[in-house]
């Protein structure tokens, strides 16, 4: 094979990353890749130039600026009740989220107009039905 376009493990190689990686970054970032058939096809040069491109800061500060998260354990059935109790809360209180997330440095609140995405996905060894309610980055 050419060795300006590399295959799947050759790009695992020349990326020094495991599969899982890889298979990640195909699957969250704009790394560039072309798909022929069923197989990944990586132009070396390509990746050279993307990895330059990149800037650490930049990558840090556009995903999760700001997380703060609470996990509850317990029986299904438990777990679907305080989905209940905690969206009721959040309502009852203008739809500010501090009211549920205590560890938060502000009041955040939900605005009228947000989206509700509702999603399973199978990662690693555990199975997720996720609820994300998100909206537009408001300044200030």
């Amino acid at each position: 094979m050419n060795d300006d376009i590399l295959n799947l493990e050759q790009a695992i190689e020349f990326l020094g990353v495991s599969e899982k990686t890889l298979i990640k970054l195909l699957r969250e970032e704009h790394i560039p890749a072309r798909k022929i058939g069923r197989e990944w096809r990586f132009s070396r040069e390509a990746l050279i130039n993307w990895l330059a491109a990149g800037d650490s800061t930049n990558y840090i500060n556009q995903n999760e600026l700001y997380m703060v998260s609470k996990d509850t354990v317990g029986k299904s059935a438990v777990l679907f009740d305080k989905i209940e109790e905690t969206i009721t809360a959040v309502k009852e209180n203008g739809n500010n989220i501090k009211i549920i997330l205590k560890d938060l440095e502000k009041d955040i609140t939900i605005p009228e107009n947000a989206s509700l995405r509702i999603s399973y996905k199978q990662q690693r060894e555990v199975e997720k039905l996720e609820f994300k309610i998100f909206w537009d980055l408001r300044k200030g």
